[in-house]
């Protein structure tokens, strides 16, 4: 096997899904190499090429960029994970053998690298490896890792989820064959997740393959493909904290009040199994019941509800809540698990929009003070080369670090504070202007929210 630099197979294990091309350079497969698919439960033989670009050439001619890709053109179009797929000739180890003996090289390389700058990091990249590793042993042996997302993401060294994070960590679990059911990315942060194996080929279609994964992430792992962005779902704004409280269509009216005047309901659902949502009782329904008829049984109180998965985007049942002013959500295994209200809108509209306009007038203050402290050619030479600002109108929140941060002109700015400090808070409000603007899942933190409105307060203190 040839070797390469580690820095440069080094995002192998840390981020990157590992492509053809990637065997191709370490000498673990050569161009023109024959490989084979053989369909479970049939005769068939799919034959190929691995070209000297890395991409799989077809007997047809046709070149896919993925093994998934490649298999799933001679299986009908039906999904493969093509890397348990093709093997080496007709007889000789699939391409996952070789990219995991590959992910391995790559990590002992990292071990034996010598420790500079980046120590802590590459110690953390081994640290996840080893973890990968394990995951992956114990989903083949059917005894599969459970964890929070929050545990989850912080062996990535992340406390919140955003496009960079989710990507990082989908590539890392596709690698070693995971996929985390549910999808961490549509259930807050305090839910379980299950790390379990992609399927093998002839189980991509059956029912509970993947311990419930949702298809839509499920088709990306088994094309190698990015999971596209999900943005906020409904599984987002559940709490685990509070379990969905329901009665059965034969429960007593009594019961039933009772229990939404004990916990505060506006509604209740209204179950025959756990997958199976009847409908639900409101006080609406209440009333309009008994002013017809003031011995109403529960049956007549029951109108019908909506329930939707829990990967459902927000967007996509918003007019259905602003209508209905609730939706029931149903978990990855089809259960009837939660309930979404228009004001839990309300709330997540709130957490995202407090933080968004504190930024808008961070912005604002920021701009009228460079512009009306300095002229555009003493803030273009602070921000230097290509970064600087066409005009005081398209300047970016690192733009305004770099013409504060110049000594230069903060002592023209002759203000009673200290330069580092100030510069660190800022550089700490452009890295929470990063994350709200890209509109991650996850609310911003209580304490992020205090530093854009102290922040804020201090720069129109000295802003007149």
């Amino acid at each position: 096997m040839t070797t390469e630099p580690p820095r440069r197979r080094h995002p192998l294990i840390n981020g990157r899904r590992v492509r053809v091309s990637d065997l191709l350079d370490a000498g673990m497969v050569n161009p023109d190499q024959a490989i084979s698919y053989r369909p479970p439960h049939s005769d068939l033989v799919h034959r190929a090429l691995i070209t000297s670009r890395g991409r799989i050439r077809l007997s047809d001619g046709r070149e896919f960029s993925t093994p998934s890709g490649a298999a799933t053109a001679v299986n009908s179009a039906r999904a493969v994970h093509g890397w348990y797929a093709w093997r080496l000739d007709t007889d000789g180890p699939f391409l996952h053998e070789l990219r995991r003996l590959l992910l391995q090289a790559v990590a002992d390389e990292t071990s034996g690298a010598d420790e500079s700058e980046d120590a802590v990091d590459r110690e953390a990249v081994r640290r996840r490896f080893g973890m990968l590793n394990e995951a992956s042993r114990r989903a083949e042996n059917g005894d599969p890792v459970s964890l929070t997302v929050r545990e989850l993401i912080r062996h990535w060294g992340f406390e919140e989820r955003d496009r960079d994070t989710s990507q990082q960590i989908d590539a890392d679990l596709a690698n070693h064959g995971l996929v985390s059911a549910p999808d961490f990315r549509a259930v807050n942060l305090e839910h379980t997740v299950t790390l379990v194996a992609l399927p093998a080929p002839g189980d991509e279609g059956r029912s509970g393959a993947t311990g419930g994964h949702d298809s839509g992430t499920l088709q990306a792992e088994l094309t190698d493909e990015a999971s596209a962005d999900i943005g906020v779902t409904l599984g987002n704004l559940l709490s685990n904290d509070e379990r969905l409280v329901s009665v059965s269509p034969s429960a007593l009216v009594q019961e039933a009040i009772t229990i939404m005047r004990l916990n505060d309901f506006s509604q209740l659902a209204v179950l025959t199994a756990p997958d199976e949502l009847h409908g639900a009782v409101s006080w609406k329904s209440i009333a309009q019941a008994q002013h017809a008829a003031p011995d109403a049984p529960l049956g007549r109180m029951i109108s019908p509800a909506k329930a939707f998965d829990y990967d459902v985007r927000l967007l996509d049942v918003i007019d259905i809540l602003w209508r209905e002013e609730f939706v029931f959500v149903r978990d990855f295994k089809g259960e009837i698990s939660g309930i979404i209200t228009a004001a839990d809108v309300v709330q997540k509209y709130d957490e995202t929009a407090t933080p968004f306009l504190l930024i808008g007038e961070i912005d604002q203050e920021l701009r009228r003070l460079i512009q009306n402290t300095f002229d555009l050619e003493t803030a273009q030479q602070a921000c230097g080369g290509k970064k600087s600002p066409k005009s005081f109108d398209r300047m970016t929140m690192g733009q305004y670090q770099a013409i504060i941060s110049n000594p230069e002109c903060w002592q023209t700015l002759g203000w009673p504070l200290d330069r580092a400090v100030f510069i660190k808070r800022l550089d700490e409000i452009r890295q929470i202007r990063n994350r709200v603007m890209h509109f991650n899942p996850d609310p911003v933190k209580p304490a992020d929210v205090h530093r854009l409105r102290y922040f804020l307060d201090l720069i129109r203190t000295f802003n007149t």
